[in-house]
């Protein structure tokens, strides 16, 4: 149902779909961080910040990134960019967005 009904989320992750220009865009960033907030209230899974998602049919066990397919096929560039060093996870106490002057 999902990349049928979603508004733009699947189109981004190359679901419907494979656009060149996102993966050349993407892959132009010096460095990629992904922020997970540990106590998130708002993003769920907490994981997809990750970009980790529910194992299909169910809404507890997550898959990380590195094993989805958004990974392995490779259609965003994410693995090459890991294996290239491009990509930084930060996991971050509080909930999303909530950062401290302290953090930074």
């Amino acid at each position: 149902m999902y990349p049928n009904h979603s508004l733009f989320l699947a189109d981004i992750n190359q679901e419907r779909g494979v656009n060149e220009c996102y993966k050349k865009n993407l892959m132009a960033l010096k460095k990629f961080v992904r922020m997970k907030f540990l106590d998130g209230s708002l993003v769920d899974p907490v994981d997809s910040e990750w970009f980790g998602l529910y194992r299909s049919g169910q809404a507890k066990e997550t898959i990380p990134l590195r094993e989805t397919t958004l990974y392995t096929w490779d259609h965003l560039g994410l693995k090459a960019m890991d294996k290239a060093g491009q990509l930084v996870f930060l996991a971050v106490e509080g909930d999303h967005l909530q950062l401290s002057e302290e953090w930074f």
